[in-house]
């Protein structure tokens, strides 16, 4: 590559302004060694120096308009982005919700919520948030409202259905005492007749009983201690079926009542025996203990199935949730121990 151009450093004279205000090109520019050009010259100089450069061949590339950049909404065309949806509200009610300022959070998940264009799952999660916000606030109601419209925002969605079981359970175990299933003892049946309430509470009275009693793993008080539990858990399930008869509410609650006594029955059969039993002994009363345990949970099984074949309700839905919970949990142990 020939370079044949040296760079000009000193700047060019300016033209010459005359008294008349009238501008002038001057005479002659003069080079070293004293030679000069005149001023007719310039144009065919201007040519030169505009030739200069490297003797390799350019290409004109011809002039493109910049791009127009469409990250950014274009409201005057009508053109928006996932920046104008209902994510960024998302995003800032999740961020809100883990600072701790719990309006703030439930003013944008509302907002997704509120949005007819916010996306099936985007929806459904905001519910979610909304459903544990409200169960940590105790309003387990209206946690199970919120949790109802995200399981239908999103049916086919996994994670929004894990969601859903998961504030389900915790809605159940937050309306009881940890030690009952479902409900705790001294739930109320509201709407049902007072005669039907006087007889559910008093059957809840006699349950609390019953879940004092417990097996005693000695020799000598063995059958007497499971004979007594078997016999007064039959008779406070004859309490609760008895209620559940009133239909509704009071059959849903009566026979899942009556579920979860067998339920605990069988689970509380399945201890550990005394050690100074002969191990023949042992093994036989193992065997017996065991079949005991199955043949209660099938029971078991059997009432949750009839309190779940009663449509649900807003009144009744912790218990309808609660036997669904507890069925499944029957029906597993009753698949491993078959």
């Amino acid at each position: 590559m020939t370079t044949f151009c040296v760079p000009v450093t000193k700047p060019a004279p300016s033209p010459r302004i005359s008294d008349r205000g009238e501008a002038s090109a001057p005479a002659s520019i003069v080079r070293p060694g004293g030679r000069s050009i005149g001023a007719g010259a310039l144009p065919f100089v201007l040519a030169v120096v505009c030739a200069c450069g490297d003797d390799t061949p350019r290409t004109t590339i011809p002039e493109v308009m910049p791009a127009i950049d469409r990250a950014v909404a274009d409201l005057s065309r009508g053109i928006t982005t996932e920046l104008d949806g209902t994510a960024p509200s998302f995003g800032d009610a999740v961020l809100a919700e883990l600072l701790g300022d719990e309006a703030a959070a439930r003013t944008g998940y509302d907002r997704v919520l509120a949005s007819s264009d916010a996306p099936g799952p985007l929806a459904a999660k905001s519910a979610l948030h909304l459903a544990q916000l409200e169960s940590l606030a105790g309003r387990s109601r209206h946690a199970l409202d919120y949790v109802v419209r995200a399981a239908a925002l999103a049916p086919g969605d996994i994670a929004v259905a894990e969601g859903v079981a998961q504030l389900r359970a915790d809605a159940v175990a937050a309306s009881g005492d940890g030690n009952i299933r479902g409900p705790g003892i001294g739930a109320q049946l509201a709407g049902v007749d007072p005669a039907v309430a006087d007889a559910f509470a008093s059957a809840e009275r006699a349950m609390a009983k019953v879940h004092r009693l417990r097996p005693r793993p000695f020799i000598e008080a063995l059958s007497s201690s499971i004979r007594a539990k078997e016999l007064a858990t039959e008779d406070v399930v004859g309490r609760y079926r008895a209620v559940a008869e009133a239909g509704g509410l009071a059959r849903i609650a009566g026979h899942y009542r009556a579920g979860s006594l067998y339920h605990d029955l069988a689970l509380g059969l399945l201890f550990e025996l005394p050690p100074e039993l002969d191990p023949n002994v042992a093994a036989g009363l193992r065997r017996t203990l065991r079949g005991r345990a199955l043949a209660y949970l099938k029971k078991a099984v059997a009432e949750y199935e009839v309190a779940l074949s009663e449509p649900a309700a807003p009144e009744s839905e912790l218990w309808h949730l609660a036997a669904e919970a507890d069925l499944r949990s029957a029906r597993d142990v009753l698949g491993e121990g078959s």
